[in-house]
C-alpha cells in the first residue's frame, strides 16, 4: 500500500503538468475531475532525508435544474484519508440554490471547519490540516493540529449554509448515526469584505459533541472518552495588495475525560507575500493540551498534557500554470527541519 501511494503521488506530479481540470458538460449534466500530487524530502536535524508525498483526487457530478438550482454528488480521496484507512475524504450529495444557499448530506467535514480560515502558508506540508511534518517526525507528543473547529468526517452529517452576502454567511451542521459519539451540533458564521485595498474575512464557530467514546480527529491525539466535548474557534484574515496576514485560535474542552487528555488550545498566526511567480510565508503554531489540568474521571489522577511550538518559513515558485516547487524550513518541539518538493495538479 505504501508503494502504491508513492507511485500515485509521482504519477500525478509527472503527468498533470500544464493540464486542465476535466470538465464535461452535456445537457443539464456537468462532470468534473481534478487531482494533484506532491513529492519531496524532509530532513530533520542531521538525520537522513525522509521521503514525503501527498495527493488528492476529487470527482464531482452536477445536474442543473436551471440557472439558479442544481443537485450534485461529490467523492474525494487523498493521502490523508488512506493513511487513516478511511479511503474516503468526502462522499456526499448536495442541493444548491444560488439565491438561498446549500445543503449537504453524507460523509464530509462539518460546516464549522468548512467556514474556517487557515494560515497563509505557501508550502505544501498541510499546515492547516493533519500536518505532514508532525506525522513524519513522530514527536511522541499529544498535540492539536487543526486550528478550525471540527467533529471529524467519519459520521453521516447534514450541513446547511446560507448564501454569502454583505450581512455574512451562516451555517449549521448536525451529525450522528455512528459509534464515535451520540450526536454533534456545529454552528458557524463568516463575514467577508472583498472590496477596497484592504480586504478582510472573519469567522467564528462553536461545536458541541455528546458523549464521545474512543473518538479521535487525527493521529496526533489519543482517543477521547468523555461526558461531552465543546469547542470555540475564531479566525481573521487581512489582505493588502500582495500581503496576507491571518490569525486564528481554537479552544477544546472535554468534560470528565478518561485516560489521556486531548483537549486544550491551539493558536496560529502567519503572513505571506506574493511577487510575480514567487511567494514567501512565515507561520507560527502553538498547541497546549495541559491548559485545563484535568483529573481522570475514574482514577482521579492528574492527566499530563503537552505543549508544542512550531515556526515555519516557506518559499514557492510557480514555473508552470499548474506546477510549483517549494522549500520549507523551521523548528518544531526543538527539532529543526528542512523540506523541499514539487507539486502539480490538474
Amino acid at each position: 500500500m505504501k508503494n502504491n501511494k508513492i507511485f500515485l503521488s509521482i504519477l500525478l506530479c509527472t503527468f498533470s503538468t500544464g493540464a486542465y481540470a476535466i470538465d464535461y458538460q452535456t445537457g443539464h449534466w456537468d462532470f468534473r475531475l481534478n487531482a494533484d500530487g506532491m513529492i519531496g524530502f524532509l530532513e530533520p536535524k542531521d538525520d537522513k532525508p525522509i521521503f514525503i508525498n501527498d495527493w488528492d483526487v476529487k470527482a464531482q457530478v452536477f445536474y442543473n435544474i436551471n440557472r439558479q438550482q442544481r443537485f450534485g454528488a461529490i467523492y474525494s480521496i487523498d493521502a490523508n484519508s488512506v493513511d487513516d484507512k478511511d479511503y474516503i475524504h468526502d462522499a456526499f450529495i448536495l442541493f444548491e440554490d444560488k439565491n438561498y444557499g446549500r445543503a449537504e448530506f453524507g460523509l464530509t467535514h462539518s460546516i464549522a471547519r468548512k467556514m474556517g480560515l487557515g494560515l497563509p502558508d505557501v508550502g505544501y506540508l498541510r499546515v492547516n490540516d493533519k500536518f505532514i511534518l508532525h506525522k513524519k517526525l513522530d514527536l511522541k507528543h499529544v498535540l492539536i493540529s487543526d486550528t478550525a473547529a471540527t467533529t471529524g468526517r467519519d459520521m453521516p452529517r447534514l450541513n446547511l449554509a446560507t448564501r454569502a452576502t454583505d450581512y455574512g454567511q451562516y451555517g449549521l451542521s448536525i451529525s450522528g448515526f455512528g459509534d464515535d459519539y451520540n450526536y454533534a451540533i456545529d454552528g458557524a458564521v463568516k463575514f467577508k469584505r472583498p472590496l477596497g485595498k484592504l480586504k478582510s474575512a472573519y469567522s467564528f464557530a462553536v461545536s458541541y459533541m455528546d458523549k464521545p467514546e474512543k473518538y479521535s480527529e487525527n493521529s496526533f491525539s489519543p482517543y477521547v472518552t468523555a461526558d461531552w466535548r465543546g469547542q470555540i474557534a475564531a479566525a481573521i484574515n487581512l489582505q493588502y495588495n500582495s500581503f496576507i496576514w491571518s490569525g486564528n485560535v481554537r479552544m477544546i474542552y472535554d468534560e470528565n475525560p478518561i485516560a489521556k487528555t486531548a483537549d486544550g488550545i491551539v493558536a496560529g498566526t502567519g503572513i505571506s507575500y506574493d511577487l510575480l511567480n514567487s511567494s514567501v510565508s512565515l507561520s507560527y503554531l502553538f498547541s497546549d493540551t495541559n491548559v485545563w489540568e484535568h483529573h481522570d474521571k475514574i482514577t482521579n489522577q492528574k492527566m499530563d498534557g503537552d505543549y508544542i511550538h512550531t515556526v515555519l518559513a516557506s518559499f514557492r515558485y510557480k514555473y508552470a500554470q499548474y506546477t510549483s516547487i517549494f522549500m520549507s524550513g523551521g523548528l518544531t518541539d526543538t527539532t529543526p527541519f528542512f523540506a523541499v518538493g514539487i507539486r502539480s495538479g490538474f
